[in-house]
């Protein structure tokens, strides 16, 4: 990857700029740093390509793409990620018209919609915050109205965090994921009456916070879909040239657990968590035949050419089945693989499991090397600088018969 190509993906560390401010919109599990996203568009793209991501989460990698100048495809099964993911690709342009929103979502206010369903929501949120999330939920039209879903992308932002940063009392995003924990937590620490914290006036400025800098420049396109991939992605006016992506992990990723509050704001879920197993992929058979409904289409969508970049599991039962349907998909393509960072932090050290955990893999499947000339920095030898930097020390693993 040289200097000069990384140079054209606009840098988004800090909050300086429009591109930088609205990457970061929407707290979600599971999402790779924007800087990966950027290091690899810039090593395997260039302006004009396409970039596909047929499980995009809150939108890193179609996010990246799009202020690049690339062209972005992502599909989610999640509405809160689909919700952050077309927000921020594309948010209403009108700061005017958003505070107004919350304006009105405000004066709509029922004297029930300031009523707890139930202890969780009594010590979460304050009465004034609570009768402007279920006013929310009736009165915001975020799937059809882009401003109406910049509102809900905000609502959601800021729907729960540590105390001041958000709507709620003391609960930052592990903590949420578990309500009866919460409960216990708050009132072991005296925190059992929650700010009462007018929401409109927060989010607009908030609201003003995030449109300081103005929009994200679209120098290139992005169309999100919501729903399952392996039916759901969306049309594209060419095939892809770059898949990057992170697929759903065997036995972990539970999109309407890790979600529910977020989802129960939009108006999705219920007031308490799903503890269904559904989502999780206890099933290796079933986790399987998704995986390869998926990225059978996702082939169909990208070139011959293509360069596929996944961040995976590094934990066996995810791994070895990525890694299977992929070479069996991609014949023509040389597989590269990379261990990728440990989080500092985990979800599992809140609850007391502090075990070292097995961290990711980044799986690369580049182009054999008559096919992949047309890649800046190819060398004779069939490598690229990307090859060397980016995945260096590893070689690449060999294609299994």
């Amino acid at each position: 990857m040289s200097a000069t190509s990384l140079r054209e993906v606009p840098a988004m560390t800090g909050f300086g700029t429009a591109e930088s401010r609205w990457a970061r919109l929407g707290p979600y599990y599971a999402m790779f740093p924007v800087e990966f996203a950027r290091q690899v568009i810039a090593a395997f793209s260039k302006r004009g390509d396409i970039v596909l991501d047929p499980f995009c989460g809150r939108g890193t990698a179609p996010y990246v793409a799009m202020v690049s100048g690339r062209g972005a495809f992502g599909c989610d099964i999640n509405p809160v990620a689909w919700l952050y993911a077309a927000a921020k690709t594309c948010p209403h342009q009108s700061l005017a018209d958003v505070t107004r929103r919350i304006d009105e979502v405000a004066g709509a206010i029922r004297a029930q919609d300031r009523q707890p369903a139930d202890e969780f929501q009594a010590l979460a949120f304050g009465p004034r915050a609570l009768g402007f999330i279920n006013s929310a939920r009736r009165e915001l039209s975020w799937r059809d109205c882009v401003r109406d879903r910049t509102v809900a992308a905000l609502l959601l932002h800021y729907l729960h965090a540590k105390l001041g940063g958000g709507l709620s009392n003391q609960l930052r995003p592990t903590r949420a994921m578990c309500p009866d924990y919460s409960v216990r937590w708050w009132r072991k620490r005296g925190l059992a009456a929650p700010p009462d914290i007018d929401a409109a006036a927060f989010l607009r400025d908030r609201a003003a916070w995030r449109f300081a800098k103005g929009v994200p420049a679209r120098s290139g396109h992005a169309c999100i879909s919501l729903g399952d991939a392996s039916h759901a992605l969306p049309q594209m006016h060419a095939p892809a040239d770059l898949v990057l992506t992170s697929p759903p992990y065997v036995g972990v990723t539970n999109y309407r657990a890790d979600n529910w509050i977020r989802l129960w704001a939009l108006g999705e879920g219920p007031p308490r968590p799903d503890w269904s197993t559904d989502q999780k992929f206890c099933s290796p058979k079933k986790y399987e035949a998704m995986l390869l409904s998926v990225f059978a289409e996702t082939r169909s969508r990208a070139r011959p050419t293509a360069v596929w970049c996944l961040r995976v599991d590094a934990r066996e039962r995810t791994l070895a089945v990525v890694r299977r349907i992929l070479d069996g998909l991609l014949p023509q393509h040389r597989r590269y693989e990379r261990v990728s960072p440990s989080p500092k932090r985990t979800q599992t050290a809140l609850y007391g499991d502090h075990r070292t955990k097995p961290g990711d893999i980044d799986l690369v499947y580049l182009p054999s090397p008559k096919l992949s000339e047309r890649l800046s920095g190819l060398t004779s030898d069939g490598t690229s600088t990307f090859d060397r930097e980016f995945l260096s020390p590893l070689e690449p693993e060999p294609m299994t018969a």
